[in-house]
């Protein structure tokens, strides 16, 4: 059977009305009531992540520094998480990390950085341990107009006229500063040698800075030997460099190649004390270090560092990964420190508002010691210098940033 509901009498003109005004007027409230609980509730309640990129390089010659520092990112953003995430002004926030490799190219870097920021809409960019690789990637960032912070990087070219990137390590001129007042003031050194890969952004500045420092202490370079990425057997280049007769060679190369350049020096009949910098870090300790016995290298932080930020750091990685971290791995956890410090000063996630965030922030007491930003995006950092003995690191002194 059909029911037939007849045809309903119109309502009269005026309550029409009001009951139309009176619907817009509820339809508004809804609206607005709902669009409050997107953006305030929905944000406390289930907060959208803020994404976080990191280039690693996980493939080709370097692929030991880019796994360590992937382990010390993975790290920082674990333990930011298990807090309930970073603290922003709107509250907390987890944080996403998009990890990249970028492979063993220049280019590769550009595009991992490209991606990050217009394929996975990160808020900033950490990445870029080589200087080579930082330096175009900086000027890459400064389009794009979004912060990016080199765990790595040492040459002072990487920020320089640049508003967009942070470091987290010295800078080559300190590095080198220090190398060569030391080499004076307590190795005794009177005659110095250096040889470097001249295609090295890194290797080329730190022999410059050393130079300089070298010689305004008194000292003579005796020999400074530039070779080409790629070289196997630098012989010849040791018969040139100790036909001069110095009493110290400075390496300031990458680990991959300081052991062998140690070894042909040492053949050659070389006897005085071998230097390098922090690109020594990752050499493997063992007896295969018999020919760097003695030597010193400058580095960023030290395992045996007894601060309670150090030990926190070292014994979480330690816990996590089951080995010992490095001073990169250190820069890398601190990095984050240093995003999420200026995270709890940005008036909106935005890439530019946490440049002018990151821009704020004057001091960071961090694993690896403090950092002092003074209106730009090198730090001042004291510099460890460790002694290679019977294979293995020792620590040798902290020495503060020179006035």
């Amino acid at each position: 059977m059909r029911h037939t509901w007849g045809t309903k009498k119109p309502l009269p003109r005026g309550l029409r009305g009001r009951l139309r005004s009176l619907a817009s007027i509820l339809s508004a409230f809804l609206l607005a009531a709902a669009g409050v609980s997107a953006c305030s509730g929905g944000r406390d309640a289930s907060p959208g992540p803020v994404r976080l990129a990191f280039i690693s390089t996980l493939s080709g010659e370097y692929q030991d520094i880019g796994r360590t520092t992937l382990d010390a990112a993975r790290l920082a953003v674990n333990q930011a998480n298990a807090e309930g995430g970073v603290m922003t002004p709107a509250g907390r926030r987890p944080v996403e990390l998009v990890a990249l490799d970028p492979g063993a190219t220049v280019e590769g870097g550009l595009d991992a950085l490209r991606a990050a920021v217009q394929r996975e809409h990160a808020l900033a960019v950490i990445g870029g341990f080589l200087s080579r690789d930082a330096i175009p990637m900086a000027k890459v960032a400064e389009e794009l107009r979004v912060p990016f912070i080199t765990p790595g990087s040492t040459n002072p070219e990487t920020t320089r006229g640049l508003h967009y990137t942070w470091r987290m390590p010295f800078t080559d001129s300190f590095q080198g500063s220090v190398l060569g007042q030391f080499a004076r003031n307590e190795l005794g050194a009177a005659r110095a040698a250096v040889l470097y890969d001249s295609a090295e952004d890194y290797n080329r500045g730190l022999a410059e800075s050393f130079r300089e420092a070298f010689s305004a202490k008194g000292g003579s370079i005796a020999a400074f030997a530039p070779y080409l990425t790629g070289t196997a057997d630098w012989s010849e280049h040791l018969r040139r460099i100790l036909a001069e007769r110095p009493d110290l060679l400075l390496l300031p190369n990458y680990h991959d190649e300081v052991l062998s350049q140690a070894r042909q020096a040492r053949q050659a009949g070389f006897t005085g004390v071998i230097l390098g910098g922090d690109g020594w870090e990752m050499l493997s300790q063992g007896p295969d270090l018999a020919a760097l016995d003695g030597s010193f290298f400058t580095t960023t932080w030290d395992p045996g560092m007894d601060t309670a930020r150090s030990r926190e750091f070292r014994q979480a990685f330690e816990k996590a990964y089951n080995q010992t971290p490095n001073g990169t791995a250190c820069l890398t956890y601190d990095a984050f420190g240093l995003i999420f410090t200026a995270l709890g000063r940005v008036r909106a996630l935005t890439p530019t508002d946490l440049r002018d965030a990151l821009s704020q922030v004057e001091m960071l007491e961090g694993a690896g010691g403090l950092y002092r930003y003074r209106g730009g995006g090198d730090p001042e950092k004291s510099a460890v210098i460790l002694r290679i003995e019977n294979g293995r690191f020792r620590l040798h002194k902290e020495l503060p940033p020179v006035p």
